[in-house]
């Protein structure tokens, strides 16, 4: 290998710079031992000869590995992307790197995922788990071999780990606290309503919400449909087509609140006039509808800080952490189509 194709070292910097090696290490940790001029010249010079920093050998010294894995399921719906961006930049202020994979709600492939990051070494792992016990034997093998798992936005069936969620029960009464308020009384709820935690939880919500207003269940305003704006599309169609009545939905998610919207508009609907419309987290989806609709904030950037807050903690803290469920408060927001998206305002029924 040629001089000039010699990996550049802290030894190569200290040279340059006639400093000790460890005063070059120092320096690009930012210790406060070292003087900010110093600093400000090491990180000059280091970058100026492309010095890289060897994450395995930071590693194997200081037995981790600075990489967080994060399993995900979905980065096309927005409250996952949202949650996702919290978690890295939060993660690189505490010095770490964040790996990000993508289950899209299948079993087989969160284990590969599961499998990949603890083969990988990674220090913890950030999982919204697929609804379901069938990957418990492979979570219980990684958390043998110590690697932290935290939860967010879900928790996992059968398993107690720490986690950061919503209180989906509040979240759809206050939906339907809402609906009440603008004068509806007639109210759907779409999606499924059991195996994944969070519709669990909405549903339940939904049914307490009646139960508190002296409203009637009616089973055919349940309308079970896939978390799929196709599904919700012809399930709300289907729903039309019977002459069944109601003025206000209830959707899980924002998928499915734009398939609904879709197939409204499609049968000469006015949203909100006639029906009202009401999803969990997914914004930029359903403002495509070009109409005015209610959404459960659900602070998904601060969940995923949280999240990766908790982690470090666990890390740094031998196990030990403050709280073992965090619990993020919820809001409602309502938007009108004539508004910028984070225009928050009350709707009227005219």
């Amino acid at each position: 290998m040629s001089e000039s194709n010699k990996p550049v070292t802290l030894k190569t910097i200290a040279s340059v710079l006639n400093l000790t090696t460890a005063s070059v290490s120092k320096a690009l940790r930012d210790s406060p031992d070292i003087s900010e001029e110093t600093r400000r010249r090491v990180k000059e010079k280091a970058r100026e000869l492309g010095y890289h920093p060897k994450i395995m050998a930071r590693s194997l010294s200081q037995r981790r590995s600075y990489i967080l894995g994060v399993i995900v399921p979905d980065l096309r719906i927005s409250f996952f992307s949202e949650a996702v961006r919290g978690m890295y930049e939060q993660a690189r202020t505490y010095g770490y790197e964040v790996i990000i994979l993508v289950h899209d709600e299948n079993a087989t492939n969160e284990r590969r995922n599961l499998e990949f990051l603890a083969a990988l070494q990674v220090d913890a792992i950030l999982l919204d788990a697929v609804p379901g016990t069938q990957n418990n034997d492979v979570i219980y093998l990684i958390k043998n071999r110590g690697i932290p798992l935290v939860c967010y936005d879900r928790r996992i069936d059968g398993m107690e780990f720490p986690s950061v969620t919503i209180n989906d029960e509040v979240a759809s009464q206050q939906i339907i606290q809402y609906f009440f308020e603008q004068g509806r009384r007639k109210f759907m709820f779409l999606g499924p309503t059991r195996d994944l935690y969070v519709v669990k939880g909405r549903y339940n919500g939904y049914r307490k919400a009646l139960e508190k207003l002296n409203l009637p269940y009616q089973p055919e305003l349940l309308v079970p449909c896939k978390i799929d704006d196709t599904d919700a599309f012809a399930k709300m169609k289907d729903t039309l087509s019977a002459g069944i009545e109601f003025d206000a939905v209830m959707c899980v998610g924002g998928l499915v609140a734009y398939g609904a919207g879709k197939a409204l508009q499609e049968y000469g609907f006015t949203i909100p006039v006639d029906v009202m419309l009401a999803e969990f987290g997914d914004n930029n989806i359903v403002h495509k509808l070009g109409v005015p609709f209610v959404t459960v904030d659900q602070s998904p950037y601060k969940m995923g800080m949280t999240a990766i807050d908790m982690v470090v903690e666990y890390l740094t803290q031998n196990g030990v952490l403050k709280q073992q469920h965090v619990v993020m408060e919820t809001r409602l927001i309502t938007y009108h189509s004539h508004l910028p998206n984070n225009s928050i305002s009350m709707l009227k029924r005219t």
